[in-house]
């Protein structure tokens, strides 16, 4: 009969293929996999690509030569994500086909999504960025594209993902339009791939975080002149007891760079000033009563090279006691898929769980689209 074909591994198995197809973020992230840990809250070191530094050689000086290390970055599996369901009889008679359609897939969708949802939120910690015109064109593009240019991010594996709304105001552009037609990356994602525009591979991700900054007054100026590399700086001109919070982006004019608010404040009730500390560092030096503008509310559209985020897997131990269980690994994922009966009510129990942790590798290898129209 049909029902004794669905076993634990088979749809373990399946879901691994469910849920790598849903995910949108998490297929254009660095992925890693450790066997080691399988407990929430526990920390592992995940493998981070190398990186090196040229440096120029005189024709009397001696090649200093670099170790080939492998480096690593902790990150905590502190998300444990379960979709638990009840099944009749009737449900588990169902053949392979129909069990995954209508049962597996739409588990693993939502998983998918909370996957998705828990990387692009690591949006807080990147600093470039630039907005979406009240008129949407192509330029906006170009100065993502720069904002990742001026942080020195890769050229190739870049990606970018947009929300609905953002790929709804873009789609209608030519270089929208025929993005299909350029060449790009083979990456398993079929129905959110956009086309390749301006050197980035763009997708649609409907998990997108709008963030809500708190500023009303978006527009201040500096107090007094700044140096490059000061990453203290004090801000006037604005609403009084208006709070700038840690997150909040700025640019500043005489610098082409954005800024992230680490520490925020709040201005004085004279709206004179607020004490900020930002990252990175200015890069210029800038003038006193500089024009600085602060990002309002939107969704938070990300363009990214590969390496800058990671999800980080690893398999969950089958469960003591008499429950059928499997668990199953798939590049780079891991998921458990557990049986139960509940006497009580008599009716079957499918349990599916995935353990992982998201991690901002390296921030100057993204940039922000905020959407705030």
């Amino acid at each position: 009969m049909a029902n004794t074909l669905i076993t634990p591994t088979i749809v373990a198995r399946e879901s691994l293929i469910a849920l790598e197809n849903n995910m949108v973020m998490g297929n254009l992230v660095h992925r890693d996999f450790s066997k080691e840990f399988s407990r929430v809250g526990a920390t592992v070191l995940a493998r981070k690509p190398s990186t090196f530094t040229a440096t120029a050689v005189a024709s009397t000086s001696t090649v200093a030569v670099q170790n080939l290390t492998e480096s690593s970055v902790a990150v905590v599996l502190d998300n444990l994500l379960d979709v638990s369901v009840e099944l009749t009889s009737y449900e588990l008679s169902l053949d392979i086909v129909d069990f995954q359609e209508e049962v597996a897939q739409p588990m693993m969708r939502a998983i998918a999504q909370k996957v998705d949802t828990l990387l692009t939120a690591l949006y807080v910690n990147i600093a470039g960025h630039t907005d979406v015109s009240s008129t949407p064109a192509v330029t906006d593009i170009a100065e993502l594209g720069a904002q990742l240019n001026l942080q020195k991010a890769p050229l190739d594996q870049r990606r970018a993902i947009l929300c609905p709304v953002t790929h709804a105001r873009y789609v209608g552009l030519d270089s929208f339009l025929h993005a299909e037609k350029r060449g790009g990356e083979k990456i398993a994602i079929k129905e959110a791939e956009i086309g390749r525009v301006l050197g980035m591979d763009f997708y649609i991700d409907q998990n997108i975080v709008y963030y809500d900054s708190g500023i009303a007054d978006t527009a201040g100026a500096m107090t007094g002149a700044a140096t490059a590399g000061q990453s203290t700086i004090t801000i006037d001109a604005l609403t009084a007891s208006e709070v700038i919070a840690a997150g909040d982006v700025m640019k500043v004019v005489g610098s082409d760079k954005g800024y992230l608010i680490t520490t925020g404040g709040t201005v004085s009730a004279g709206g004179t000033a607020a004490s900020l500390v930002i990252s990175p560092a200015l890069d210029r030096a800038t003038l006193d009563n500089a024009v600085v503008t602060f990002q309002s509310d939107g969704d938070q559209n990300l363009a990214f090279h590969k390496n800058c985020f990671a999800l980080v897997s690893a398999p969950l131990e089958p469960p003591l006691g008499g429950a059928k269980a499997a668990v199953a690994s798939y590049n780079g994922l891991s998921c458990r898929v557990v049986y139960d009966y509940n006497i009580t009510n008599k009716k079957n129990q499918l349990s599916i769980d995935f353990l992982c942790g998201v991690k901002t590798l390296d921030k100057d290898l993204a940039a922000r689209l905020i959407d705030s129209q």
